[in-house]
């Protein structure tokens, strides 16, 4: 029996002093791309060279970057500086060295996986074979571009199963390996030099049809313009209608934009414009704190301290995973009053905030008071309708989403309150129809 304690007690030990063991993260190591054995100085390219992108003349075919009867590789070392995570780009990918950046066109999503921003990588430059295949180089109105020969005069996209082929990831991706993105009076807007290269265009005001609009619509690209500081060049933001950030409001503000430099030529008219990667790209130069509050409904808003308030009627306000908004459907000639309330908002300047909300709704027989903001400085988790005021009149019915007419918070005496979107259809007799709310937003003007 004692003997039997003895070994349970040592079992014991060594398993609490296994337990005790700090555990540590596993380090993560790849190798740097060595050169095959033999590979010499004269195999390797730069991207602004006679070789790459000067081998290419504008209005001709694309290029081969080598000849099949070359029996040597070509390579170009460079670093990944483009990013599809935010949606603005899409199947293509930017690299740039010390010289120059081209556009990769590769038919994949999702690339910001497998190539994310300052990995460095070795495009492996075989040349056309007898059949035509192989890396070529050529451009869209001026935009230097390397993929596969497309209808014999254009560059297309790199199957998804020969991306290996032709590039080579070299060491693990770093913040470090990235180029300093070139400034305002850095960029050369005279020519092409800079051309698919990482830059930041500060202090620059986005001119005055595009205030309070967002970056892009939901379904059409959008072009704004900025005034950039120590250039007359305008420059366009182009966002796709894909890209994640779209929605966010452009406003009278002094902006800091990252970006990817590209130009679009058609005929005598050169046009420079500035390709946002993700919504970090997007910076408000010195914002006052807490100038901007947001609400998406990614999530279900109703287990995020929003909440629901059904005073006439059975249709209340429900969660549309889908559409990740809040949906309120209307009825059929039936009295109701239904509350979708947010959370406690403290917020410091209510003499410049306002309230904005993207919005859709279905406005049949053109009647519109039946949708209405209030306010109501009471933080009572009791639902008591007499604490609650008008705070502006809507003014905008989309039958797609779009942001809606602002409601200054000045009428506000409080720097807590909570905002709500009532549905009131206090006549039976006429029909109401579907009201859909997916973002809510409080700014500075």
């Amino acid at each position: 029996m004692n003997k039997l304690r003895i070994i349970l007690v040592l079992f014991l030990g060594i398993f609490l002093l296994m337990g005790c063991t700090k555990w540590q993260e596993p380090e993560f190591k790849a190798e740097d791309w060595v050169p095959p054995e033999g590979t010499k100085p004269g195999q390797f390219f730069t991207i602004n060279s006679k070789n790459v992108i000067g081998k290419h003349i504008n209005g001709t075919p694309p290029d081969s970057l080598t000849d099949y009867r070359d029996k040597y590789y070509r390579y170009i070392r460079a670093v990944v500086v483009s990013s599809d995570e935010g949606g603005n780009y899409y199947k293509s990918m930017v690299v740039q060295d010390s010289t120059g950046g081209v556009e990769l066109e590769l038919d994949m999503t999702g690339l910001y996986n497998f190539y994310p921003v300052g990995q460095k990588i070795v495009i492996v430059c075989n040349g056309l074979d007898k059949k035509g295949n192989g890396l070529v180089i050529g451009d869209y109105h001026n935009l230097p571009q390397m993929g596969w020969i497309y209808q014999k005069t254009q560059v297309g996209r790199v199957n998804s199963l020969f991306i290996d082929n032709y590039i080579i990831k070299d060491g693990l991706p770093s913040q470090k390996n990235l180029p300093k993105p070139l400034t305002n009076n850095e960029i050369d807007f005279s020519g092409d030099n800079d051309i698919n290269k990482l830059v930041r265009l500060e202090g620059v005001t986005f001119r005055e049809n595009a205030i309070g609009k967002p970056f892009a619509y939901n379904d059409f690209i959008t072009e704004w313009k900025v005034n950039v500081p120590g250039t007359t060049e305008l420059i366009t933001i182009r966002t796709s209608n894909y890209a994640k950030f779209r929605n966010i409001i452009i406003e009278d503000k002094t902006y800091n934009l990252t970006g990817i430099l590209t130009v679009y030529v058609s005929g005598s008219r050169r046009t420079y414009q500035l390709m946002i990667r993700t919504k970090d790209d997007i910076e408000i130069d010195n914002p006052k704190p807490n100038e901007f509050l947001e609400f998406n409904f990614t999530e279900n808003p109703l287990e995020k301290g929003w909440s629901t308030q059904s005073v006439l009627g059975n249709t209340g306000w429900i969660y549309r995973l889908g559409s990740q908004s809040m949906l309120h459907l209307g009825n059929n000639q039936t009295t109701m009053d239904d509350w979708f309330i947010s959370p406690v908002i403290n917020y410091p300047d209510l003499t410049n905030g306002y309230l904005t909300f993207e919005h859709q709704l279905s406005v049949l027989n053109g009647k519109y008071d039946a949708y209405q903001i209030y306010y109501t400085t009471s933080t009572s988790t009791t639902f008591n309708i007499n604490d609650w005021k008008p705070l502006g009149t809507l003014s905008s019915f989309p039958a797609s989403f779009e942001w809606s007419n602002r409601f200054p918070l000045s009428s506000i005496k409080s720097n807590t309150f909570r905002i709500a979107f009532r549905y009131n259809a206090s006549n039976p007799d006429i029909e109401t129809y579907l009201w859909n709310i997916r973002n809510v937003a409080i700014r500075n003007k």
